[in-house]
């Protein structure tokens, strides 16, 4: 969870691990918040380096697909929510049952063969955030791809229509930098509510606010 924090006030370097520089007292932001985005507990790396991670362009190294190693062991610990410290989502056999259980459609779950009870997840469904302050540095002409995407503060796009407050999403873009990229996972303001009552641990989240 620390890494996650860390990249909300935008003082982390996904590509080598740096000293934390003092974190600066955040302004107190404005405007009806809509959604919240979740963030896990932190996990080990899925891959030991960028040589052995599938799914990055062989010229630059940044992650164009993420693809999990079905080999992978997680540890155990407390929580249903975790994010690895190479950017690919974990969550726990309660946290699957939850999703299946409100029926949230869209989302995957690749089982862990030497993990059981632990699955990668992804979401398919897209919840579109305001660009407008997001930070997008070098884009690569081999790929497309940036080589970092950093959003500072979490507001709606004006175009994302919301037609309810139960849902499951994912963000446009993935944030971060280099391979050590992913989308946020965007959940209703009701959906935080089933999440607690239904008792997933672990997760915090972070306000979507709708612009003033």
């Amino acid at each position: 969870m620390l890494k996650r924090l860390l990249r909300l006030f935008g003082l982390e370097s996904k590509q080598e691990k740096e000293p934390v520089r003092k974190v600066q007292k955040r302004v107190k932001l404005k405007g009806k918040v809509v959604a919240k985005k979740l963030i896990g507990a932190d996990a080990d790396c899925m891959y030991s380096s960028k040589d052995e991670e599938p799914g990055l362009c062989p010229t630059c190294h940044n992650s164009l697909k993420k693809i999990p190693d079905l080999g992978y062991c997680m540890q155990k610990k407390k929580g249903d929510l975790f994010c690895t410290y190479d950017d690919f989502y974990i969550v726990t056999e309660k946290f699957r049952r939850f999703c299946n259980d409100n029926g949230y459609e869209g989302l995957s779950f690749v089982p862990l063969p030497k993990s059981p009870g632990y699955y990668y997840f992804e979401a398919y469904n897209i919840f579109k955030l305001d660009t407008a302050v997001t930070k997008f540095t070098n884009k690569r002409e081999c790929c497309g791809s940036y080589d970092e995407i950093i959003l500072p503060s979490c507001y709606k796009a004006k175009s994302q229509y919301i037609c309810t407050d139960d849902f499951i999403c994912r963000s446009e873009y993935s944030y971060g930098s280099f391979n050590r990229k992913s989308p946020d996972i965007i959940v209703g303001t009701k959906t935080v509510g089933k999440m607690r009552q239904f008792g997933l641990s672990g997760i915090y989240f972070d306000n979507v606010r709708e612009h003033p």
